[in-house]
Order: C-alpha cells, then sequence, then structure tokens
C-alpha cells in the first residue's frame, strides 16, 4: 500500500519498496531473493507475496492477544508462526486443526520490550496516569471487541472527575472505519481531553498516536480491550483493567487470563477511577500479573526476547539456503535489467513524497468502483435467500472473476451428483459469477462480498468440508473458518495455483500423480499434515463422499 510505505518511509532508514502489481512481486523474487519474509499482520493482501516458494513466510504478528485472530485458520498458511510462549502453544493446539504446533512454531518473547524508548512527555510527579487503549470495532461481528463506544466515555469521564489522575488516550488507527457511533464517541472523547486541558494545563492529558513502547514504563495502570496491546502491558505485571465486549457474537476466550482477570462490564463504566484506586492498592494483584507474564511471554530479563527472536531468524535462514542449495535457484532472464525495488526504492523520507502519484491513482480506482459496490449493494439484497438458514455439510467457494471459472465448472457435474446425499452451497463474492453459475447449476447459491455478512454466512450454513477453486483475496479470507476441513481443488492443465498458499489448506486435490509429485517437491517444509491427493475425473464422487464423511465425523476442535 503507498499510504503504508509512505509511513514507514518517514519513520526507519531501512529500504521501502513498492510493489503494487504481481510483476514487481516477480522481480522481488527473482532478483532480490528474499530469504525470510516477514508478516504482522493477516491482511489479506498479503497473498499476492505469501504464492512465493523460495522464501520462508514467517508470521510474528503484531502482538500477542487471546483474540480469535491468533488462532486463525490463517496461521497454517505461513512456514512459522514465531509465538511468544507456551500460552500461544497452548491456543493454537487447541483451536487450530491439522497444525503441528511444535514444528511450526518458534517462541521468541517479546523482542519489543528490549527496545529503549524514550516518552515524549514528562510525567507529573502528584499524578497517576492511567493509559486507556481500546481497540478498533474490528471487520466482523466475532471480532468486535472495541471499547469505545460502549464504555469509553464513561471512562473517561470518571477519571476526569479525579483530579489526580492523568489519561493517556491511545484509540486503535483504525478506530471508526466501519460504525459511525464508534468514530462520534472517539470524537468526543478527544474534545472532553482537550476541554480538560485547558482548564487544567497541569493535567496534561494526551492523545496518543505515538510509536507503542514508552507507554508501558510511563503509565501506572492500563484500560484496555481484548488486544496485542494488553497482553504487552502484561509484560510490565502492572494493574490492568479489561473491557468486555458488548456484542454478543464476539468470540470471548475461555481459557487464559481472561478467565481470571477482571472484566469491566460497561454498566460499571462510571466506576472507572474508584476501581482503578482499588486495585492499585492491593498487591496479590501484581503477583498474579507476574504468573500470567511468565506464562504468556516465558523469561523477560533484559535481551533474552531479542535473542531468541534473532535466533529463531539464524536457524530459519540456515534451513532456507539448504533448500536452495537443493533445488536450482531463481534467476532473472535479463541479467542487465534493473529490478523494480533499483528502480523505485524509498529509503529516506525525502523520498516519501514519490508515493503521492500512487494516491492519487488509488483514489481515482475508489471513486470508479463505489458505483459499482452499489450496483452489488442493491442486487445482492434482491437475491437474499432464506435458504442459509439450512444446514450444507459442503460449501464451495468461489470469489474470482466470471472468467474464471472453468476449473469450477468441470467439477459441478460432481458437487451436484454428491448434492443429493451431501447438501452443497456455493459462495461467490461477485454478481457475475453470480449469474453465470446460476446457469450452469441448480446447487444453492449465496452472494456476498461483505467479511461480516460472509462469516454469518457460513457460520448459519455450518458447514465440515469447504472446497476451495481458486486463491482469489475474499476465498482466503474464507478459509479462515476453523471448524471445517479446508480443501484446495488443483487445476488440471496449469501448475500455476501450485505455490506456498496451499499450506493454508488441511487438503489438496491434483488432478494426477504427477501433479501430485509437483506439489510436494516445489514447497520448503511442506507439512505432513496436509493430505495430497491424486484424483482423477472419474473419482471426484467418490473423492468427495470420502471426505465429507471423514469430515462429518470427526468432531472439530472448537468452532
Amino acid at each position: 500500500m503507498p499510504e503504508s510505505a509512505i509511513q514507514i518511509a518517514e519513520e526507519t532508514d531501512l529500504k521501502v519498496i513498492v510493489t503494487p502489481s504481481f510483476t514487481n512481486l516477480s522481480e522481488v523474487e527473482t532478483e532480490i531473493r528474499p530469504k525470510v519474509i516477514f508478516y504482522p499482520n493477516q491482511n489479506y493482501a498479503n497473498y499476492r507475496i505469501l504464492g512465493q516458494t523460495e522464501s520462508e513466510h514467517i508470521f510474528i504478528s503484531h502482538g500477542e492477544s487471546d483474540k480469535i485472530y491468533m488462532a486463525s485458520n490463517w496461521v497454517k498458511v505461513f512456514n512459522y508462526f514465531f509465538i511468544a510462549g507456551q500460552a500461544s502453544h497452548d491456543r493454537l493446539l487447541k483451536h487450530v486443526r491439522n497444525y503441528d504446533v511444535d514444528q511450526r512454531t518458534k517462541r521468541i518473547g517479546r523482542p519489543q520490550i528490549d527496545i529503549p524508548a524514550t516518552a515524549p512527555i514528562d510525567k507529573p510527579a502528584d499524578r497517576i496516569t492511567v493509559l486507556y487503549a481500546p481497540t478498533w470495532e474490528g471487520g466482523r461481528s466475532s471480532m468486535r471487541y472495541g471499547s469505545v463506544a460502549s464504555h469509553g466515555l464513561a471512562i473517561v469521564d470518571s477519571l476526569l472527575s479525579d483530579s489526580r489522575f492523568q489519561i493517556i488516550y491511545r484509540p486503535h488507527p483504525r478506530t471508526g472505519i466501519h460504525i459511525a457511533d464508534v468514530e462520534r464517541a472517539d470524537l468526543d472523547i478527544r474534545e472532553r481531553l482537550a476541554a480538560a486541558n485547558e482548564y487544567d494545563p497541569g493535567a496534561e492529558h494526551l492523545v496518543d498516536s505515538t510509536p507503542f513502547g514508552w507507554q508501558l514504563d510511563y503509565a501506572d495502570f492500563m484500560i484496555a480491550d481484548v488486544s496485542a496491546v494488553t497482553y504487552d502491558w502484561l509484560t510490565t505485571a502492572k494493574p490492568l483493567l479489561i473491557t468486555r465486549p458488548v456484542e454478543p457474537m464476539t468470540v470471548i476466550p475461555e481459557s487464559g487470563y481472561l478467565t481470571e482477570a477482571p472484566l469491566l462490564e460497561a454498566g460499571d463504566a462510571y466506576r472507572s477511577s474508584e476501581l482503578v484506586i482499588e486495585m492499585l492498592a492491593d498487591p496479590s494483584i501484581s503477583v498474579e500479573q507476574e504468573k500470567w507474564s511468565d506464562y504468556y511471554y516465558g523469561d523477560r530479563s533484559p535481551g533474552a526476547s531479542m535473542t531468541r527472536f534473532i535466533e529463531a531468524v539464524d536457524s530459519t535462514i540456515s534451513e532456507i539456503e539448504s533448500f536452495r542449495g537443493a533445488n536450482r535457484p531463481l534467476r532473472s532472464s535479463d541479467g542487465s535489467k534493473k529490478s523494480f525495488a533499483e528502480d523505485n526504492p524509498i529509503e529516506s523520507p525525502t523520498r516519501a513524497s514519490a508515493l503521492a502519484g500512487y494516491l492519487r491513482t488509488a483514489g481515482t480506482l475508489i471513486a470508479e468502483q463505489s458505483g459499482q459496490r452499489r450496483a452489488f449493494s442493491k442486487a445482492a439484497k434482491s437475491l437474499e435467500s432464506a435458504s442459509t438458514r439450512r444446514r450444507a455439510p459442503i460449501v464451495v467457494t468461489c470469489m474470482a472473476h466470471h472468467r474464471e471459472l472453468d476449473n469450477l465448472r468441470t467439477w459441478l457435474p460432481a458437487l451436484e451428483e454428491v448434492n443429493r446425499q451431501y447438501p452443497v452451497a456455493i459462495i461467490t463474492g461477485s454478481l457475475r459469477t453470480f449469474n453465470r453459475l446460476r446457469k450452469l447449476t441448480g446447487l444453492r447459491l449465496l452472494i456476498t462480498q461483505k467479511a461480516d455478512e460472509a462469516e454469518q454466512i457460513v457460520n448459519a450454513l455450518d458447514p465440515t468440508l469447504i472446497l476451495h477453486f481458486e486463491q482469489s483475496t475474499l476465498n482466503l479470507r474464507e478459509a479462515t473458518y476453523r471448524a471445517a476441513e479446508h480443501v484446495y481443488v488443483g487445476e488440471a492443465h496449469t501448475d500455476q495455483w501450485i505455490n506456498n498458499r496451499l499450506r493454508l489448506f488441511d487438503s489438496v486435490l491434483t488432478a494426477d500423480d504427477e501433479q501430485k509429485r509437483l506439489v510436494e517437491s516445489s514447497l520448503v517444509g511442506l507439512p505432513s499434515t496436509i493430505e495430497i491427493h491424486a484424483c482423477s475425473a472419474e473419482h471426484r464422487v467418490s473423492m468427495l463422499v470420502s471426505m465429507a464423511t471423514t469430515s462429518t465425523e470427526t468432531t472439530p476442535n472448537s468452532p
């Protein structure tokens, strides 16, 4: 994203490269040839570069937490997950099916705590500093942990009513992007803090958007939601108050820290100042916090986390070097040709302005697409079906362009045959694809582009087997549903689909034994938990029935 590149370029001297298309990524792969690629988030835009087979792909997350996000099916797509400690190990073991936690994770603690951070303001000697750091509202109901609209104003008003407190308000950068009430509450909080500073300049309340880290030493107490910064605070062993989400669909962990930590109900937020004083006066809280901090992070002595991180990187690089040594390395077809990185580096803040053109182009594209989105929304409402109330043990996700239906189309006769025994539903994210499929099959069809809506549809269908016929961004999004077996169905006449993204799936169906051998030999350390089956056209029905029967009989680890 150009916006991200601009921000990063302003904050670091490291080289920043913009890769807006698949062509640019090809040059990264053939000329830069990174040994290791780190991912601080599970953004679906990552799926493009995840396809590279000559690099080790490592999920480092942006912080530890008990959010459902941290035990998403998506972790399978990475070679490794660099986890914080025992808590993450236990969480993955409990919730992610067909995932070898011991083989595919490395424990690194929290390296960020070993980096010195200086506060941008002086701490008032006569104030108790409370850090209120709520998360955003989330992209779907199951991840709606944010408290800005439900708790925020009452928390801030309560603290402002007591002159002993200094407030650092640090909302998530995405706060209010989906829900208007959250945006309004955020603005109200900012206005209240500004007014309080005018009335009492010595309070030095702060709306904080600085890099995270210094707040851990600076603040005396934290109020936050179920989020990564909450668990960063655990490393300090200082008192912490976590808000309880008001969204009924939000997944609350049934094990770990949250089962014993005090949760602040929305109706009690007006008592925040009173609760903070009580908890600060209770010495047993720090003892409990130390226990949980050990469980989540392990050794937190100075430098321990950074050492583990560097050792984990070194061992991973050794693995990829061995793989490259055993396989023919990729080379550029034109040695004299400059790479995209050489033509488009952003090595300092002075280069950031070069990306302004990208932003203008992006704005134009968004404006052109807005009309299409409105048309889709109107059509989707007219196509809503009560059929989502009926279960579908087999779900097919088809989010690609309508011109990319060839692979699914060849499987439709087999799916229609299987539908007699195991009901099948097809979910698509394109109106054109929907209309095309409606002409090709009588199977149940559903349509959506919204993450929240898609989640509700899949939950209602309650599938035990989900089939994926292509690797579109939205298609991979639905692979996060962790209560079902995910199967990738490869195309018969090409091998372009054989890439690192296949790690995400529990099983892969190839057209023949030759394709099966190619999958097994092409990817670095392909997990043994992934079953690869050669499935010719005449065996499709029997294969699907067998997989559907097996998945139906298997009890998933968790919903």
